[in-house]
């Protein structure tokens, strides 16, 4: 596990060989066990998106569509591994531990122990991006970009919150200084947008732990940080390229909108904005829409983003389900899922493998809990659980 999870976090481009390797155990298993919205749903996106690249005549998108089905096996293992809230505490606090080791990385980018200088193990590692962002001041950790960065932090905030309010003692100042940390590299990676996901993110957190007071307040301090921010630019990191950035995503979004219309059903595949011709897309090139449901309706039509909104509302089923079974992981799976999405207003991080394993891995985990809080006759009649704690097909 933890070999898997190192790969993950510290190369963007490793992070598919667990995946590879999950998706043949899947298939060697030869099994459907898990007959949920969830899989039934990813593997729906992966064929239509397959046939969407045909369509298109783009083999990028093609190919980029079978990440999808490498997703499915993700969701499958971990629903047939992590089916307590125990295990699933332990996966998370690997995955916070494991990750102060990105921070350090990016604390050496910051320092320029690690140089923006072109090398190959850069590119590997992420912390060179393969597109020159031009902003050699903001780390991109082991993520290949500051933004993915950005949410990957600040995704382990609220992880470290979660574990900080659970635990006394040494390792309650143990997470305190590890929040400290990931919060110091997220200041690094200048990213906007990652901080106002994660208000986001413990919005939702507070209101399923039950503080509502404290959910107000966030949501006083976002919208009061938010008019201050476009009051006083100078205030904020990269606070002179404020408005340039809000026009420049006015651009993309009316562009993008306008290749959607030419083109609602099908879309036109995951590439489909970048390879655009000129006479639909009259822009700065650009691979995403900077928004993410705009960019599923680009890029896979209505037909993808219905599918994706029948998946999102079952999602909300399983998170009522553990909210009033008092499950208590709800605040932390529901708001890492609300923090990403959060950010997916102004980008679309889930094209990083690395950012859509914390949502993939998210969502799975909140079907796998969901489960073991139903009643098993009523609610799963297909379905049988064994003393082992393994979903089976009866």
């Amino acid at each position: 596990m933890y070999l898997a999870l190192g790969m993950i976090i510290f190369s963007p481009y490793m992070a598919l060989v667990p995946l590879i390797y999950l998706l043949i155990r899947f298939l060697r298993q030869g099994e459907w066990v898990y007959d949920n919205t969830w899989t039934k749903g990813l593997l729906i996106l992966f064929f239509w998106s397959f046939l969407v690249g045909l369509d298109n005549w783009n083999m990028p998108s093609v190919l980029a569509s079978f990440v999808l089905l490498l997703f499915l096996g993700v969701s499958v293992y971990l629903q047939d591994h992590y089916q307590s809230e125990q295990d699933v505490e332990k996966l998370f606090r690997s995955v916070f531990i494991l990750s102060l080791g990105s921070a350090f990385i990016g604390w050496l980018e910051h320092w320029d122990i690690i140089t923006y200088t072109s090398t190959w193990w850069k590119y590997v590692l992420g912390t060179r991006s393969i597109v020159d962002i031009d902003e050699f001041r903001r780390i991109a950790g082991t993520f290949n970009n500051p933004n993915l960065a950005g949410t990957w932090y600040a995704v382990m905030i609220m992880i470290g919150f979660y574990f900080f309010r659970r635990n006394r003692g040494v390792l309650k100042l143990f997470y305190l200084l590890g929040m400290g940390v990931f919060g110091s590299v997220l200041m690094m990676t200048e990213s906007r947008a990652s901080v106002i996901g994660l208000f986001l993110g413990f919005v939702i957190y507070s209101y399923f732990a039950g503080h509502k007071k404290k959910m107000l307040f966030l949501m006083f301090s976002l919208l009061a940080g938010t008019a201050l921010m476009l009051e006083y630019p100078a205030w904020f990191p990269r606070g002179e390229i404020l408005f340039g950035s809000i026009r420049d995503r006015q651009a993309i979004w009316e562009n993008c909108f306008h290749m959607f219309i030419i083109q609602p059903i099908t879309g036109w595949g995951w590439f489909g904005i970048y390879y655009a011709d000129s006479s639909v897309y009259h822009y700065a090139r650009v691979f995403h829409a900077h928004n993410t449901l705009l960019t599923v309706a680009v890029s896979i039509g209505v037909v993808g983003l219905g599918v994706l909104m029948w998946m999102l509302w079952d999602l909300l089923q399983q998170i009522r389900v553990l909210f009033q079974n008092e499950c208590r992981l709800t605040p932390l799976v529901s708001g890492i899922i609300a923090m990403i999405f959060g950010q997916g207003l102004f980008d679309f991080t889930i094209m990083s493998p690395q950012i859509c394993m914390l949502l993939i891995g998210s969502w799975a985990l909140t079907y796998s809990l969901a489960y073991a809080y139903r009643d098993v006759t009523d609610e799963l009649p297909a379905l049988w659980y064994n003393r082992t704690r393994k979903w089976k097909k009866a």
